[in-house]
């Protein structure tokens, strides 16, 4: 009799569980498909290597992370599509982009914004600010 209640509660219990992992297990939300084709452009260009996202990626430009909340879609696509006359180092310039491609870059960079960087990139402090 004891075991056949030991069983019992042990399938319960692991009945239970699993019930509750499953109710508060919230599956990860696919990039927008909209977003992957700007999250291509990103990578086909090789904007990493001069550029960080959530802190990772080179130093030579600015982090894009929250950019969109700096300038307007249209003056990122227009920036993006007729950039300044710049050299990231000695070797290159900065790439401009077709008009559908420098979109779709906007749009992966919106869809960036949208997700939890816990406080990336962090901002400097002001010398007095220390205690």
């Amino acid at each position: 009799m004891k075991l056949r209640t030991f069983l019992v509660l042990s399938g319960l219990s692991f009945v239970l569980f699993v019930a509750v992992n499953l109710i508060s297990w919230q599956l990860p939300l696919a990039i927008p498909q909209s977003a992957a084709a700007g999250k291509l452009v990103w990578q086909h260009h090789n904007c990493i290597s001069c550029h960080t996202l959530f802190g990772n990626g080179g130093y030579v430009g600015e982090d894009l992370t929250h950019i969109v909340a700096k300038y307007s879609s249209s003056e990122l696509v227009t920036y993006l599509v007729n950039p300044p006359v710049m050299r990231p180092n000695k070797h290159t310039l900065h790439p401009a982009l077709s008009e559908p491609d420098a979109e779709q870059l906007v749009t992966y960079l919106e869809y960036v914004r949208t997700l939890p960087t816990l406080g990336w990139p962090p901002q400097p402090e002001k010398a007095g600010d220390y205690r």
